[in-house]
């Protein structure tokens, strides 16, 4: 089940960056968050019913579409499908029946949609739509995109899987849930900015290393020098894109990683109680 939902979830959200109809967008990503609600729902009955589970994904390539009714065809099938995933284990029958409710929803909601539009967030022009880039600036912020793309959901994951393992740590707990809700909205902003210069990729699986029985006081020091070092990086792409509007825009995110350290200190503090 964790893994249907995290599908779907990632499906919704890169359905979202993907087409360029604005109204759809936002019901593509309002469905993506729905789900990986979901998927946190899934997991913390699993792990107060005592079954173990991991974060694994399958390729989700096959989500490539050329125009949104393509996409939005891929998407129907994806629910219909998860409406009859019968690998409940370990999730509540009351979690089941908000999945079912919601998901029938979803679906007849996507059933009424209709768009023709070309997708282009694959064919590489490198160009953004409402501000003047170079093709040595577009180079460089979309290779700093892709690393930070997949950092991101990774950081997704880590923190996701920690919150629902330590749940009765309500302060950790809460700084977990900031931290994945952060790199949600950075895993969005940073992927609709590579989709709009036609150089979106997709995510893929994270070892399970990385976040099973990982020893949380050690991660949690590691990734307070990374936020930091992230801070540098975001600052010194500023500097060599030397385009105002990215600029800003880094700066804004290097100011998020400043708190995220903080956050993932308060983390460390609570945990070592």
């Amino acid at each position: 089940m964790v893994k249907q939902k995290q599908m779907n979830y990632l499906k919704f959200l890169y359905a979202s960056f993907m087409t360029t109809n604005r109204e759809i967008a936002e019901i593509f990503e309002d469905f993506g968050l729905m789900e990986y609600k979901h998927m946190m729902w899934a997991m913390n009955d699993m792990v107060k019913n005592g079954v173990e589970f991991d974060m694994d994904i399958d390729s989700l390539r096959d989500l490539k579409s050329d125009n949104t009714n393509e996409l939005i065809a891929k998407l129907i099938t994806q629910i219909e499908n998860s409406l009859k995933n019968k690998n409940t284990n370990g999730v509540d029958e009351e979690t089941l029946k908000r999945f079912k409710s919601d998901e029938e929803y979803m679906l007849s909601v996507l059933k009424t949609l209709n768009d023709d539009t070309k997708i282009t967030a694959f064919d590489e022009h490198k160009t953004l739509k409402n501000i003047e880039i170079t093709p040595k600036q577009a180079d460089a912020f979309n290779f700093f995109l892709i690393g930070e793309t997949f950092k991101e959901y990774e950081l997704i994951t880590i923190y996701s899987y920690l919150k629902a393992h330590i749940n009765d740590n309500v302060e950790a707990v809460n700084c977990f849930a900031d931290l994945a809700s952060d790199s949600i909205y950075h895993l969005k902003r940073f992927a609709k900015y590579a989709a709009e210069l036609g150089t979106l990729s997709f995510v893929r699986s994270i070892d399970k290393e990385k976040y099973i029985n990982v020893e949380i006081v050690k991660f949690l020091k590691e990734n307070i020098e990374e936020e930091i070092g992230a801070e540098k990086e975001c600052l010194i792409l500023a500097e060599q894109i030397g385009n105002d509007d990215l600029s800003n825009f880094l700066l804004f995110i290097s100011r998020q990683e400043v708190y995220h350290a903080e956050l993932l200190d308060r983390a460390l503090s609570h945990l070592k109680k």
